[in-house]
């Protein structure tokens, strides 16, 4: 679609009043930024406000285009919506996608242009997550063939650190048969031999498609050279949990005076460093991209009160760390911390339940403003919480529960899931989802592809009627109890083109099998659809927006809610805060700050049986959290 052209002097955000000082100097800057941010400082806004910016000025013309890259999927969607939103004209112009899914689908893309040796070929391979003790056994075996020396070198690495930090690190040579250099690079390429090289049907890990991908671009000017061009101005979220195998990556990808990169983090929340995270990522991009550093010190989410416990458990981090200022309006007359001890799990499910039924029949908030965290295997808590919200007309949904291969947070979040319920939902409801038909044009117009001219979205306006007039006169002839979940992804599928799907998957998502979405997908509804009275009420019920969220912290990374409960605050679920308190305090801190206005801490055993865990307690005592003993 066309638009008018913007002047970069008078541009103002979109959605928002206003940004802070700081987020001004970023969004204009020219050249390359690391924008560091703490929680509720709007680094996803930011993010959307600079790409808004870029496409309305003229500063990133068509054909170019943004990159933003995110650690999480659900970060890459956030961010990608929020584009939508404020640019939808050029909004096709922006790409979001995770780390994951660029380097695995330049590999996929361009695998025969990798050097002989490497070659892909015909060839499939499978997506690997190989565990400690497969790692350990072949570290062992290779030691034990090898001279003393060697031996004993092979035998001292670790082996949880050997993917991240070893065959992470090594970049990759064009001929792999040469002499080594070292032990390290040695036991890489025997690594590789033995997974990758010997086999028919490779089995690699997203590290090693990684550095496929680096070997790739090292080795193809013209592929690195369209890169480049394609991409000007490249986003990195969340990038203080950014590996070594990434940053490096990056620098041979776009680490270039023509691409302006912008790196946005907060080192205290660095929680996956069990999974490689760099101890100073940040500061490496500030050297390697010759990067301006900002900060941004609003808090658009928390109150002030929140803030400040926040601030005492930055510190625990970071003796430094920048004091924020709240810019989130406060209400009266919440306890902003407290922590409530039970005698058992029934009765702290019995009492949350009838606390929040209560809070939600007193206000105007709704379900989906409160969430139920804990640091680990929230499953065990889900079957009493489950039964004691639903005999108060709510519901749970358990973002880490598995349907098919997937977690339900992963599947809801994919662009294929958000297209076909899209549909499903435009399809069930004639009216009244003007965002679901807005999203849904959004991802018609990936998958399709667009000129971005006003005729062609017309086009795809008309497509995307024709489509849900289609599904719609369907789903009148079908009756939902008897009507098959995989008939109906089935049926959703052949309207848009399974290989048009496919094709988008590989395309824009790779790293994803559309196989094994669709399956997902299909075991979803079917646990959904039997308890729903017709479409609109299945449709809605796949996504369950208005039910009360329980995940992991780690899954929680991103999101806000008004009220946090965080369950288990104990030795069981922080069992291993001893080995890693560092890590163990950012944890702590991601997930307390997901609240905007009250947060909970939930036990069902004393205090004085947590041993393990009698710092984080002093933390919360010396913030002011209270103490209530409920019978």
């Amino acid at each position: 679609m066309d638009f008018r052209q913007r002047s970069a002097t008078t541009w103002q955000p979109i959605g928002v009043p206003d940004l802070e000082p700081a987020a001004w100097e970023a969004l204009r800057y020219r050249g390359s930024t690391a924008v560091t941010a703490g929680p509720g400082a709007g680094k996803t806004e930011f993010l959307a406000q600079r790409a808004t910016y870029l496409l309305q000025t003229g500063l990133c013309p068509a054909p170019q285009k943004i990159l933003a890259i995110s650690y999480k999927r659900e970060s890459a969607v956030n961010l990608a919506k929020r584009v939508v939103a404020r640019v939808p004209e050029a909004a096709h112009r922006f790409e979001s996608m995770t780390f994951d899914a660029f380097t695995k689908g330049l590999v996929d893309r361009f695998a025969h242009s990798l050097p002989s040796a490497w070659r892909l070929n015909e060839r499939t391979y499978d997506v690997e997550f190989f565990k400690e003790p497969e790692i350990s056994a072949f570290l062992e075996d290779l030691g034990r063939t090898q001279s003393p020396g060697m031996q004993s070198e092979i035998m001292a690495i670790q082996s949880r650190r050997f993917l991240p930090d070893i065959v992470g690190t090594l970049a990759l040579p064009d001929d792999p048969t040469g002499p080594t250099a070292s032990t390290n690079e040695f036991v890489v390429l025997r690594w590789w031999w033995q997974y990758y090289g010997s086999s028919t049907s490779p089995a690699i890990d997203f590290t090693m498609l990684n550095r496929l991908a680096d070997l790739l671009v090292r080795s193809s000017p013209p592929i690195l050279r369209g890169l480049r061009a394609t991409y000007p101005f490249v986003f990195v979220d969340e990038f203080q949990d950014t590996t070594a195998a990434q940053i490096t990556f990056l620098n041979t990808v776009f680490g270039h005076p023509g691409v302006a990169a912008t790196a946005v983090g907060d080192s205290k929340q660095r929680i996956m460093r069990f999974a490689g995270a760099l101890e100073d990522a940040i500061s490496r991009f500030e050297t390697d991209f010759a990067a301006k550093q900002f900060a941004l010190t609003w808090n658009f989410r928390s109150s002030a009160d929140l803030v400040a416990v926040q601030h005492r458990i930055a510190t625990s981090i970071d003796p430094v760390a920048v004091q924020t200022e709240s810019r989130a309006k406060g209400e009266p007359d919440h306890v902003p911390l407290v922590i409530w001890t039970y005698p058992n799990s029934v009765k702290e499910a019995e009492h949350l339940a009838q606390w929040i039924a209560d809070d939600i029949a007193s206000s105007d908030r709704t379900s989906a403003e409160f969430a139920l965290i804990a640091r680990q295997k929230v499953a065990e808590f889900e079957p009493t919480l489950t039964d004691a919200f639903k005999k108060r007309g709510l519901s749970i949904r358990n973002d880490d529960a598995l349907f098919g291969k997937l977690k339900l947070q992963d599947l809801l979040k994919h662009d294929v899931t958000r297209f076909l319920v899209g549909l499903l939902t435009l399809a069930a409801h004639p009216a009244g989802h003007a965002e679901t038909w807005m999203e849904s044009l959004a991802l018609l117009r990936r998958v399709r592809g667009s000129e971005g001219t006003e005729r062609a979205e017309r086009r795809l306006s008309d497509q995307l009627s024709s489509l849900t007039i289609e599904l719609s006169a369907w789903l009148s002839t079908k009756e939902i109890s008897t009507t098959d979940a995989t008939d109906i992804v089935e049926y959703i599928s052949s309207l848009i083109g399974t290989e048009a799907l496919a094709g988008f998957v590989r395309g824009q998502n790779s790293g994803d099998n559309l196989e094994l979405l669709l399956e997902a997908l299909a075991v979803r509804i079917k646990s959904v659809k039997d308890d729903a009275v017709d479409w609109p009420e299945a449709a809605e019920a796949i996504e369950a927006r208005d039910s009360i969220a329980l995940m992991t912290i780690h899954r929680s990374k991103g999101l806000e809610y008004h009220t946090v409960v965080i369950l288990g605050l104990d030795d069981d679920q922080w069992w291993s805060y001893r080995m890693d308190p560092l890590e163990g305090n950012s944890t702590f801190f991601v997930g307390l700050s997901r609240a905007a206005h009250r947060l909970v801490f939930t036990t069902t055993r004393p205090s004085t049986a947590n041993r393990k865990i009698k710092p984080l307690l002093q933390l919360l005592d010396e913030a002011g959290a209270e103490v209530q003993n409920w019978p």
